[in-house]
């Protein structure tokens, strides 16, 4: 990706006993971790030549801000920013499969005799947003892993609409996306999607991975 949203406040609040050169080199190290897409490699020595730092300050800051994994350094804030921007440009590919948005057009559906125009705005209104609901609970469904907890999807759906979640729908797959390649949930101790969304799980960070690290 060749941006990513920067959250000037939370940056300072957590970096703010940095030396310049740890600070340039988190902020190097976040450029190279967006722009790749992928978790920081293992190797330090390379990775302190790509950021044109020295080594034991690169390794200093990857120990801080960063989770030592068997297949690189991790930071989950960078992992959700990500997702959510993957989850986007394949939206953008479908959309575009189909030959793009489609046009906001007028409804020309000529009323019948005595029909109230009200009950008529109401009944498509109750219709775009039953056919809505259904498009993002659809998406999110199949976001979610299967397991033997991935159960009662109708009960789910009626939860769904119930909380609004139409509307923070992409936080919410972005979220599961990244949730459901962390350890916990691949050990199989995933919540059940009901759960998920009565208890509003994306609202806070209970149900984001338990690095051990500060992040950004």
């Amino acid at each position: 990706m060749i941006w990513y949203k920067f959250h000037i406040g939370d940056y300072l609040t957590h970096t703010v006993h940095l030396s310049d050169a740890e600070d340039l080199a988190y902020r190097r190290l976040l450029d190279l971790y967006y722009m790749s897409e992928k978790e920081i490699p293992l190797d330090t020595d390379s990775v302190a030549r790509k950021i044109r730092l020295d080594l034991d300050i690169t390794e200093s800051v990857l120990g801080e801000f960063f989770e030592k994994t068997s297949t690189g350094y991790f930071n989950n804030r960078c992992h959700v920013e990500i997702a959510k921007y993957q989850h986007q440009v394949e939206n953008n590919r479908q959309l575009g499969k189909r030959g793009g948005r489609p046009l906001k057009t007028e409804s020309k559906t000529e009323l019948e005799p005595n029909t109230n125009p009200n009950r008529n705005r109401n009944r498509n209104r109750n219709t775009i947003s039953s056919q809505t609901t259904s498009t993002r609970f659809d998406d999110f469904w199949s976001a979610w892993p299967a397991s033997k907890r991935k159960v009662a999807k109708s009960e789910c759906q009626k939860k769904w609409a119930k909380a609004g979640c139409d509307a923070v729908a992409e936080t919410i797959i972005a979220q599961v996306n990244a949730l459901k390649v962390t350890e916990q949930w691949t050990s199989g101790f995933e919540p059940a999607p009901l759960t998920y969304i009565n208890q509003r799980r994306w609202e806070d960070d209970a149900g984001t991975p338990a690095v051990g690290r500060k992040v950004i």
